[in-house]
């Protein structure tokens, strides 16, 4: 199966020809280029990044909120307060990529988008394997890689190229499906 960055599509341009005696003629040919990944654009991916961040606090509030009224009940003893405290920040930080993680292998997207109507995809078109999207929300751990979407083309970040992965609308990839089964 081709992967979805070697599709081709038929386009027309415009060339300039000359006749015999110097006049320039326009015509039109027909040529093969690759079809370009109609991904989400930067816009989108940063209220994607919003919109989970306010799930993520609503989350953090609720373990913080736990861990507080678990240390209030053990009457303030130091160590165990301590610790509860290192606990309730690892599992924050684990939650992080977590949260990602769990989301796309679920359903192929996040809270985020949810709203767009959008999915992630692997370079195949299909679903990403648990490997590429334990990567690639690690990878979010990344500083800036958040702003990362908002200079590319594509609006392709850092998460995205490391992990060979794509959030595309939910018409694209039933588009690049059948262009894939068309061109195999």
């Amino acid at each position: 199966m081709k992967k979805i960055t070697e599709l081709v599509e038929v386009r027309w341009r415009t060339v300039h020809l000359q006749d015999a005696y110097g006049n320039i003629m326009r015509d039109t040919e027909e040529y093969v280029a690759r079809r370009p990944i109609k991904s989400v654009t930067a816009g989108p991916r940063f209220g994607h990044f919003i919109v989970d961040m306010f799930i993520f606090q609503i989350i953090i509030y609720v373990i913080e909120f736990l861990s507080a009224l678990f240390i209030e009940l053990t009457h303030f003893n130091v160590s165990l307060n301590l610790t509860i405290e290192l606990i309730s920040n690892v599992l924050i930080l684990a939650l992080f990529p977590g949260l990602y993680l769990i989301c796309e292998r679920l359903w192929q997207k996040t809270p985020g988008k949810f709203l767009t109507k959008t999915v992630v995809i692997d370079e195949y078109g299909n679903k990403p394997t648990w490997q590429l999207l334990i990567l690639r929300s690690v990878i979010r751990l990344v500083p800036f890689d958040a702003f990362s979407c908002l200079g590319d083309t594509y609006s392709h970040g850092w998460h995205d190229s490391w992990s060979k992965t794509w959030v595309v609308p939910e018409e694209e990839r039933v588009m690049l499906k059948k262009l894939q089964k068309e061109q195999s």
